[in-house]
C-alpha cells in the first residue's frame, strides 16, 4: 500500500477528530439504507447542519459510491487512513479506521468490510470508493470539503486506473 510515510500530526482542534466517534465507525449499528452511485459535486453540494449531535443524522444514513480519483493516503495519528478524493474540480476526504481496534462495536459484517477496504486503498488516478456518508467538524483536514461531509468508513475500495 503507497502511503505518505510520516502521520499526520492533528492540529489544536485534535479533540475534534474523536468527536462522533461511534457514528463514523459504525460502533452506533445504524440501519443503513442502500448503496446509491453519487459524484463528489453532489455530496459537497449538500447542506451542511447547524449543529453536529453525537447521534447519526438522517442523511448519514446513506451508503454511497463515488468514482475519483485518489490524490492521498495518508496514516493518521488514531490510525484511519485519510484519503483526499477529487474529481478534478472538488476534494472531499474518506477515512479507513483502523480495524478492529477501532471499530470493536460495529457489527461482525460492517467490521470484515471496513478491513476489507483498508487492504486495498492505495493511491489511484480512478478508483471507485464506498463508504457512509458523515459530516465532521472542521479541525485542519487536508482536503477537505467545504461542507466537511467524508466517506466515513469506507467500506469498499477498487482501483480502476493506476
Amino acid at each position: 500500500m503507497n502511503r505518505v510515510s510520516a502521520p499526520h500530526r492533528p492540529s489544536k482542534q485534535s479533540t475534534a477528530r474523536f468527536a462522533r466517534w461511534t457514528v463514523k465507525t459504525l460502533q452506533d449499528r445504524p440501519a443503513l439504507l442502500p448503496l446509491r452511485d453519487t459524484t463528489i459535486a453532489y455530496l459537497v453540494g449538500r447542506r451542511r447542519p447547524a449543529t453536529l449531535p453525537d447521534w447519526r443524522l438522517p442523511f448519514e444514513r446513506h451508503i454511497f459510491r463515488v468514482t475519483a480519483a485518489v490524490t492521498l493516503v495518508r496514516e493518521e495519528d488514531d490510525g484511519d487512513l485519510h484519503l483526499v478524493l477529487s474529481d478534478g474540480h472538488r476534494t472531499m476526504i474518506a477515512e479507513s479506521p483502523s480495524s478492529p481496534s477501532c471499530t470493536s462495536h460495529a457489527t461482525a459484517t460492517r467490521r470484515r468490510q471496513m478491513a476489507q477496504a483498508r487492504n486495498h486503498v492505495q493511491f489511484c488516478g480512478k478508483a471507485r470508493v464506498t463508504g457512509v456518508v458523515f459530516f465532521d467538524f472542521f479541525h485542519g483536514q487536508t482536503g477537505v470539503a467545504r461542507n466537511a461531509i467524508e466517506l466515513h468508513p469506507v467500506l469498499a475500495f477498487r482501483c480502476l486506473i493506476s
